[in-house]
């Protein structure tokens, strides 16, 4: 085997394991936490506080299975054999759908997000792959964003090309920072487990747009905050 594949194999290796050890060692902690605080309680809980555990722990658990089906695709996509099609899917219900999972967050931080895509937009793409980046790009606006802070997404199409844009109102980033945000060697030196966290999910994002033949970027103002911008094609190869 040449050096340079087992130096991608070892690559490869190295993110899972720091992937499956940050994100989703957290949602384990999660639940036996809840299960500790039922457990143990001098007092018996009522209904709907034992409602809101049950809320947390689901939203929990949803989060961690699209982290497992975002992994799995990316995984194929690493695969010699693996075939990239796409389908036809209206843009402005793939924000709704991946942002879903970030409501409850985004509610306990009165955080809102205006999806400013047009509801007839088309974008040409493989779902699990694009949703991958979506949700990725959402909860860290929801992640970073300051208490009552509004995220925007919006679209802009461009002679064969559809841009899609992510702009908080959170603390921002560095120039520094900015330059290292997608490459996972750099910004996983970081001592900042989330900012590690997120370093490993924006590489695999990269890798993923790349095969979708787009790009994928940010802007950012300190204090001010950031945006997040991927580039797709507007036509793809259809899976009929």
């Amino acid at each position: 085997m040449k050096v340079k594949e087992l130096n991608e194999r070892d690559h490869f290796s190295n993110m899972l394991i720091s992937i499956l050890a940050h994100d989703l060692r957290q949602p384990f902690a999660t639940f036996i936490s809840f299960i500790d605080m039922i457990k143990h309680t001098n007092q018996k809980l009522s209904q709907k506080e034992l409602l809101m555990i049950f809320d947390d722990m689901r939203d929990t658990a949803s989060k961690s299975i699209e982290l497992l089906d975002g992994l799995l695709q990316w995984r194929k996509s690493q695969d010699s054999g693996f075939i990239y099609r796409t389908e036809p899917l209206f843009l402005n219900k793939l924000i709704d759908e991946a942002n879903s999972l970030y409501l409850y967050d985004q509610i306990g931080k009165t955080v809102s997000v205006v999806n400013h895509v047009p509801e007839s937009q088309l974008i040409y793409v493989h779902k699990e792959m694009l949703q991958f980046i979506n949700r990725n790009i959402l909860n860290n606006a929801t992640r970073y964003s300051m208490p009552g802070g509004v995220i925007r997404v919006s679209s802009s199409v461009h002679k064969n090309a559809i841009t899609v844009a992510f702009k908080d109102q959170g603390k921002g980033m560095t120039a520094e920072k900015l330059k290292r945000i997608f490459y996972n060697q750099e910004y996983s030196e970081s001592g900042d487990s989330d900012v590690k966290g997120a370093g490993i999910a924006l590489s695999i994002c990269r890798d993923m747009i790349q095969i979708m033949n787009g790009k994928i970027w940010a802007e950012s103002v300190p204090g001010t905050g950031t945006t997040f911008y991927y580039s797709l094609p507007l036509t793809g190869i259809h899976n009929l």
